[in-house]
């Protein structure tokens, strides 16, 4: 017990804990208390991995009891949402769009270790599903409408789309040349980043070839 106790396990158990209130939520009829579980339990679930990575709590236990509390929280929560919001004007085939949104999440967590990427997700990861799903009963779309969103969302999560994961959404801002106008007597003058890293790289280029030059001198 003491190994698998520190601060990332207690997070993602309270991402859980907040999956299962959401589920007691929905059974009372207050949808609405039960998006703000799932809200909660989508904080805690987006900050358990970093803080497992900073604390060097990265194991199999960890991420076995994530994919266990992203499928309540993000599958069988958002699907019992639908099933008692929009989806009940639809008897037969809101119920089998709710059940394939829960067997598309577990798919797509049995997934995830398999795969090696860390630029990309390969499928919709199921918490946005988890929540986009929630928030169609807030919505109060109409029921076929709501099929089609829950069936589609189903097809991204076990497709082979690839999704960028934040830190490579970051690292795709940062790249981006930074543009600073600096306003004179007559007219804004662009300076722009790029140039200057082309200076920069034309400069190394030209101090590679000297280095080449006095090698083969010698």
């Amino acid at each position: 017990m003491r190994t698998f106790l520190n601060a990332a396990n207690v997070m993602t158990s309270s991402s859980l804990a907040a999956g299962v209130a959401a589920l007691m939520l929905i059974g009372e009829g207050r949808l609405g208390w039960a998006l703000a579980a799932i809200g909660v339990a989508a904080l805690l679930d987006s900050v358990d991995g970093y803080v497992a990575r900073r604390t060097g709590a990265c194991g199999p236990f960890g991420c076995h009891l994530d994919a266990l509390a992203d499928l309540v929280a993000f599958g069988l929560a958002p699907a019992l949402m639908l099933h008692e919001g929009v989806l009940s004007s639809v008897p037969v085939l809101g119920a089998g769009a709710s059940i394939a949104f829960v067997v598309a999440g577990a798919w797509r967590l049995a997934r995830f270790p398999l795969i090696e990427d860390r630029e990309h997700f390969i499928g919709l990861p199921i918490p946005p599903a988890g929540l986009i799903a929630a928030g169609l009963t807030v919505l109060a779309l109409p029921g076929a409408v709501a099929v089609v969103l829950c069936l589609l969302l189903s097809l991204l999560m076990v497709s082979e789309f690839a999704v960028p994961t934040l830190a490579e959404l970051g690292r795709l801002v940062r790249r981006r040349p930074a543009v600073a106008i600096v306003r004179g007597e007559h007219a804004p003058v662009r300076l722009i980043a790029g140039r200057r890293a082309r200076v920069h790289r034309d400069h190394g280029g030209r101090g590679r070839g000297f280095h080449d030059d006095e090698r083969s001198a010698a």
